[in-house]
This record gives structure tokens, sequence and C-alpha cells, in this order.
């Protein structure tokens, strides 16, 4: 049994811990009639209980059914155990004597009588060795670093002034996600999506695509890609969701958390299948392009596919789109992440403001996740988060869960209070039952 604790600790260190119960009293004395005897009273000869073979019967036939019987005196063709032998073929069920494989091949071959008398076949005489129990240590920050994509709005109101951001609402965006890949290269795998994607003036609706790849250190790349870009265009938010999560699916499960950070300053659009006359149109003056139609179930159904596949979806409004929270409060539930009060997701009212939802964002990314020695997939675990026992969520929403078959996650509140201070510790614990010899 595999027991994880998450709480604050002093140090970080590996102890192993044996549990030790009264001594055993053995089982079996190899006289083959189960009592734990000495072996001179009733047998060990076989000719009344005790037969030698280990299995606590006196049938001298190494633990048989009834009525086989394995005759140590005939050929193994004649000797009624349901087996015959033939030098080409080796052992294969026939009738000897016995219906066909009602026995077993050979005899006295251990399978059940072993000679120690607990009628096991283990050989180990009855004894039950002490659990050991071994418990690990590490930091929390030490963790699988989490890949995030950053899917960054370019459309066309992002080249607007907005209060608390120096010169335009892009200036500023591309300013504090600057600062936030910078302070955090060597901690989170960023990659980076722009959208929409090309030339505004071509391609105003094209969905999103990648222009740096998740890995460490690749704030250098990001950088250069934010200030090689000008604002233009619509805002294809559906699409281009679906592209991060094929971007987020080709990396494999093999690492930390995966996870989309989407920040956007207006409504999502773009979808031309939609009905100018009859939708909720994105600009004041109303439609006569579908494209200009609020793209609102589109997008929820996107965030849904990527929460779906285990990629939380964070949601960051920009000013600008403080028209259309109900669809960014949607965004946030769908993708798994919502907030509590009135706004669901975080608001970067301010360049401050945004760069400080990203790096809080990662932080929290960066320490849920744990990668554990040895194949968890078969054990049954405990997890209790600062002494507060942590229920299984297998839907991951709020509990833990085995992402893989060495990796734990905490999800939803379990999370948060997980990372809630600094200085957590992650323990982890198991016990197990040595081997005998």
């Amino acid at each position: 049994m595999w027991r994880v604790l998450v709480g604050s600790v002093a140090m970080i260190s590996v102890a192993l811990a044996v549990s030790c119960g009264p001594s055993p009293t053995p089982v079996g004395d190899g006289d083959g009639d189960g009592d734990g005897g000495d072996g001179d009273v009733i047998g060990g000869d076989g000719d009344v209980v005790g037969d030698g073979d280990g299995d606590g019967d006196s049938n001298n036939n190494g633990g048989l059914p009834p009525g086989v019987v394995d005759d140590v005196g005939l050929p193994e063709n004649e000797d009624a155990d349901g087996y015959c032998f033939e030098a080409e073929l080796g052992y294969y069920e026939c009738d000897d004597g016995a219906p066909p494989g009602t026995g077993r091949p050979g005899w006295g071959d251990g399978t059940v009588g072993d000679g120690d008398g607990d009628g096991d076949g283990d050989g180990d005489g009855g004894y039950e060795p002490p659990p050991v129990c071994v418990d690990q240590y590490f930091s929390a920050d030490e963790s699988l670093p989490p890949r995030v994509m950053l899917v960054v709005d370019k459309s066309g109101s992002m080249e607007d002034d907005a209060v608390g951001y120096p010169g335009s609402k892009w200036d500023g965006a591309t300013s504090a996600l600057s600062g936030v890949v910078n302070g955090l290269d060597s901690e989170v795998e960023f990659g980076l999506m722009l959208f929409p994607d090309g030339n505004a003036n071509n391609n105003v609706c094209r969905e999103g695509a990648v222009e740096v790849g998740v890995a460490l250190g690749r704030a250098d790349d990001i950088v250069d890609a934010l200030d090689d870009t000008g604002p233009g265009g619509g805002t294809p938010t559906a699409p281009t969701l679906y592209e991060a999560k094929s971007a987020l699916d080709g990396l494999g499960t093999d690492g930390g958390n995966r996870a989309v950070i989407i920040a956007t300053d207006g409504a999502p659009n773009c979808n031309a299948s939609l009905n100018p006359n009859t939708c909720n149109c994105t600009l004041p003056q109303g439609c006569d392009d579908g494209r200009n139609c609020l793209d609102d179930g589109n997008t929820l159904t996107a965030t849904q596919a990527l929460n779906d596949a285990g990629y939380s979806v964070f949601v960051v409004g920009i000013p600008g789109s403080e028209n259309f929270t109900h669809v960014l409060n949607g965004m946030a539930e769908a993708g798994g992440t919502a907030l509590p009060g009135t706004n669901a997701y975080y608001e970067a009212t301010d360049a401050a403001a945004l760069e400080s939802a990203v790096a809080d964002i990662a932080n929290r990314l960066a320490g849920c996740r744990f990668d554990l020695e040895g194949n968890l997939a078969d054990q049954t675990l405990e997890v209790s988060v600062n002494g507060q026992n942590i229920a299984r969520d297998q839907d991951r929403e709020n509990g833990w869960d085995l992402v893989d078959d060495d990796t734990i996650e905490l999800f939803g509140d379990a999370c948060t209070l997980a990372t809630g201070d600094t200085g957590i510790e992650v323990q982890v614990g198991y016990c197990f039952t040595p081997l005998p010899g």
C-alpha cells in the first residue's frame, strides 16, 4: 500500500522504517500434518496424518485432489494423475487411470506440498515477515515542470490603448508575457501560439498556429516571436483551441502537467457558418457577415475538449473582454479552472495583473504533479495534504489521481491547498512485505 502525504516538513530526507510485530509461531515443521508441532507426535512418516508432503492431509500425494493417486511406484503413463510423458512431447494430458488433466504431471514437485507442513506450497513454514515501510520527502517545487501553451490573442482590437497598459494593449501584454517567461524559463516548459495566424490583411480568421514549441529554455524564442508580431484580424478562438489540443496531444504523457493559458481581449468570432441575421453580433453596428457573430458555443465545446483530454484551460481577460464576461466565465468553467467569485477567470486589468496572473497559474501547475519511483498502477494509495485526507477523483476535478503508472497529480482544492503556502514538502510513504529468504 502506498501513502502520499503532502505537508510542511523541516528537511528533505529518505527514511526506512520497519514495522515489527510479535515473534511469529512456526506453522510448518516438515511433518506434513499442518499443525505446527514438532513432528514427533503425529508424524512426518506418512502413516497416519502427517505424510511428509506438506499439504496437511494424510495422502502421500503432494497435495493432489481426492481420488487422484499419482502412484510413485508406477510409470508416469500409468500412475493415475491424468498426465502422460514422452521425450518428444514432454508432459501432456491423457487418461492414465484418472481423467485427463485431473492431477499434475510428475510427483513431489512442490506445487502444493513442499515439506513445511503448512499446506500452502511456499516452503516458508507459515512464517509471515513483518511489512517494511519506506518514507520519502521531497520539495513540492521539485515536481515535474508543467508544459504550458500560451495562446495569445493578437486580433485588431489589441492595438487599442487601455488604462493600465503602456501604449497599446498589445505592447503591454507582450511586455508582461516576456517578463513571465523569462522569470520561469528554467521551471516551466512554455510554448506560444498566436491567433489569428499570419498576415491579418490576408488571413483575418485563420486559426492560430504554434510559433514556439513547448520546452524549457524557450523564453528568448517566445520574446522574439512576440516582438516580431503586430495585432490585426479577427478572434478565431474555437479553432485555435483545437490546434492547441493537437499540439499538447503530441507531447505525450511522460512529463508535467499540460495546460493552456489563453489571454484575450474580445469575444470569439470568425465562424462563417453562423447566420448574421439571427446571431449575437460582436460589433455594435450589427453584423452583415457570420464571421462577426459571437462564436461562444463552439468555443465552449473546444475548451471542454481540452479539459476532457486532461489539459486545464486558464482564461485571462484583457480589457475589452468585460462585455463578454459570460463567455470567459463559461470558458473557465469548461476548462476546469473557475475561480471563486463573480468572475471565474483571471482579470488582467493592467499589465502587472496580467504578468501576475500568468505567473500564478504557472506556479499552481508546477506544484501539483509528482513523479514517484516505481509502478503504482496496482497499488492502493492513501493521499493527504497537510494532514487532510484527499479522496481519489478519477474525473480529475477535485482530489488526486494517477496520471500514469508512476505519477500522481492533485486537482482542484487539493492542488490549491498543496500550493497555498511556501515551503510545502511532499511525503511519499509505502509499505511492502519482503519475500522470504
